[in-house]
């Protein structure tokens, strides 16, 4: 953020902050909002003058996301006065809402994205209403799992938001905007889906699902269409002889996901009806390969048992991956000596290499 930027956010925020501090302190400035419209409209016209071409000679990304920045900033400041405006004529109005946006790793989304106060609720607490002096927030929803009801608005309340250095927000903003999504190829989407199920299983478990449970329905829909084809594709002892063995090693992998995965669903679906045996599962994969018995496990009932949410989310997240690796070999005779909490979580490619080189060893020997 360059010194003229962050001049111009300081301007911005300093509005707000007089907003907020003036009904705390319930002294009202008649002339605050026609000093701040005054310099809002210069303000509008220099930042959508500065992406006209004509005038400029070159427009980057990061000058977009400048002005775009900034421009979220003055609207929520808008806001706020017009709020100021309509309790200083009416202090009895405490249900009157004051703003702020929400950024996110992804960028900034629409109103889903905008949290708000009462001014009973300043009243009430200032410590709130100072944290609503930055018209702008950040929160972090990466690790956030996102059902199918769920909203921006849901991860926000959730985890909470706060304001961090100016300059950090606006960097993570031109980020959203400028790098590029990368490539994701189909194993990957089908791994990252068969997470996602497991995901949501834990999720069900640790947190009041909203509406309906339709897991096992969604799962089987998709298990359907997937199983015939993985299996057709990869069921075969033939990885050594294939022109790109780490991609049909990927494909190995991803059967034994699916089926691990599925039997998830099905110890869900009996957990739910009643069965408090029912386990949730992940495989093992070692340095020489998948062992009938590598698998670690964890009834359902202990997770649904844990007394916080967010702990017992975090103990089913461990179970995310349906497959995970332990660096040792399972033919050694002291495999049952494993650490078996000892696992990592690669992605998917890094295992195929380790699931190829142990099927080529075996081969050869």
């Amino acid at each position: 953020m360059n010194n003229i930027v962050r001049a111009f956010y300081d301007k911005v925020q300093f509005y707000n902050d007089v907003v907020i501090n003036n009904i705390l302190d319930e002294d009202f400035e008649e002339k605050l909002g026609q000093e701040y419209y005054q310099f809002s409209d210069v303000m509008v016209h220099i930042l959508h003058t500065s992406l006209e071409p004509i005038i400029v000679d070159e427009v980057t990304a990061e000058d977009k996301a400048e002005t775009q920045f900034m421009l979220y900033a003055l609207r929520m400041v808008s806001m706020n006065i017009k709020t100021y405006e309509a309790y200083l004529q009416d202090t009895s109005k405490t249900d009157l809402r004051i703003y702020r946006h929400v950024l996110t790793p992804a960028g900034f989304g629409t109103n889903d994205q905008w949290e708000s106060i009462t001014i009973k609720d300043m009243l009430d607490d200032h410590n709130v209403a100072t944290a609503f002096i930055s018209p702008i927030a950040f929160c972090d929803d990466s690790e956030y799992v996102y059902t199918e009801d769920a909203t921006k608005m849901d991860a926000i309340k959730e985890l909470g938001a706060k304001a961090i250095n100016v300059s950090q927000m606006l960097q993570i903003y031109v980020d959203s905007i400028v790098k590029p999504v990368p490539f994701t190829t189909l194993h990957e989407q089908i791994f990252q889906k068969l997470n996602l199920f497991n995901d949501k299983i834990s999720f069900n478990l640790s947190y009041k699902s909203k509406g309906e449970d339709t897991l096992y329905e969604d799962f089987y829909t998709f298990y359907d269409g997937m199983y015939s084809v993985l299996r057709n594709t990869y069921n075969y002892d033939a990885i050594k002889d294939q022109s790109n063995p780490s991609l049909y090693a990927e494909g190995a992998i991803l059967l034994e996901a699916l089926l691990a995965v599925k039997e998830n669903v099905d110890n869900y679906k009996l957990f739910l009806e009643g069965d408090n045996n029912a386990k949730m599962k992940k495989i093992i994969l070692f340095t020489n390969g998948f062992h009938s018995d590598g698998k670690l496990s964890v009834k359902y009932a202990d997770l649904k048992n844990e007394t916080e949410s967010k702990k017992a989310y975090a103990a089913g997240r461990r179970f995310k991956q349906p497959v995970g690796f332990i660096d040792a070999d399972s033919s050694e005779e002291d495999f049952t000596a494993t650490d078996w909490n000892d696992f990592q979580d690669l992605e998917l490619a890094k295992l195929a290499k380790i699931f190829e080189k142990a099927e080529r060893a075996e081969r050869e020997d």
